[in-house]
């Protein structure tokens, strides 16, 4: 067990930052303070001790992050928190936020050892959560953030859900975006921009098809060539949901205007409707 001369207190760590020329440049106690930073202790921080932490009554943000924190504690007294940093801890679960709900809007609980996003669910004015490199692997954890209303930028790249997903980032941020439409950031990222390289990445794996199909490299499609190609490639047939022994049909709906080929740009718009991409 850590003793007293490995750890440092709460307490004991207020009354370094109220000395600190860099962390509290203004000189302020630190129950007057607005930003108490508590970050990296040496020895760290080891138990949270939310009824210290109450008496922060002016605090707006509190950095913990980089200490040895394996819980998080109640601090409901801390009525004005808007940001709260507890990246690179011990931790293991979200819990004990239900005090300040009211006014958190940011949450880092990056590099701890978190696989819930429960005990998220009061904070209904968070607005930034980052929980990067962390254990999350189920995408039922992402679907419980549909359940907060202004959430807008997440961070949860690092995680067995981005690590394990088809088709690498492109998939894994075409997945979160279709849980969380409303995001308008993921990893730092902006989702127009993501929505923009998933339409890139879609556009060139059809192109390859594409390609494939067009055996005589006429830079159109005939039928005899879609069937052909169809008929012996079943891995093409999945990746385009097309069903055996429709390959003509098919053909025929693509042709609208009877031209006998089928154009790229006939392909893509097709295709891209019909796996109702971005």
């Amino acid at each position: 067990m850590a003793t007293s001369a490995t750890r440092t207190s709460v307490s004991d760590a207020l009354q370094l930052f109220e000395r600190h020329p860099d962390r509290n440049p203004g000189g302020n106690s630190y129950e007057d303070a607005t930003h108490v930073k508590l970050y990296g202790m040496n020895p760290p921080i080891m138990d949270m001790d939310g009824g210290t932490l109450c008496t922060l009554k002016n605090c707006e943000h509190l950095s913990l992050s980089t200490n040895l924190i394996s819980k998080m504690q109640p601090i409901g007294g801390m009525i004005k928190l808007k940001v709260l940093s507890l990246g690179r801890n011990n931790l293991s679960k979200i819990e004990n936020l239900e005090g300040v709900a009211p006014t958190l809007d940011q949450l880092w609980l990056s590099y701890n050892d978190i696989a819930s996003l429960s005990g998220l669910e009061r904070c209904r004015q968070l607005r930034v959560l980052c929980i990067a490199n962390n254990k999350i692997k189920k995408w039922e954890e992402v679907e419980k953030l549909k359940e907060l209303p202004l959430i807008a930028e997440v961070v949860l790249k690092g995680n067995p859900i981005m690590l394990e997903c088809k088709d690498g980032t492109i998939g894994y941020a075409k997945l979160v975006l279709n849980l969380l439409p409303h995001l308008q950031k993921l990893d730092g990222i902006a989702t127009a921009r993501w929505r923009h390289k998933i339409d890139e990445h879609h556009s060139a794996k059809l192109k390859n098809l594409f390609d494939r199909m067009d055996l005589d490299r006429s830079g159109s499609i005939s039928a005899p060539e879609m069937a052909k190609v169809l008929k012996n490639d079943d891995e093409m047939r999945r990746s385009l949901g097309v069903v055996k022994g429709k390959e003509a049909e098919l053909f025929l709906e693509m042709d609208e205007d009877a031209g006998g080929d089928i154009s790229w740009d006939e392909f893509l718009l097709f295709f891209s409707q019909r796996l109702n991409d971005f």
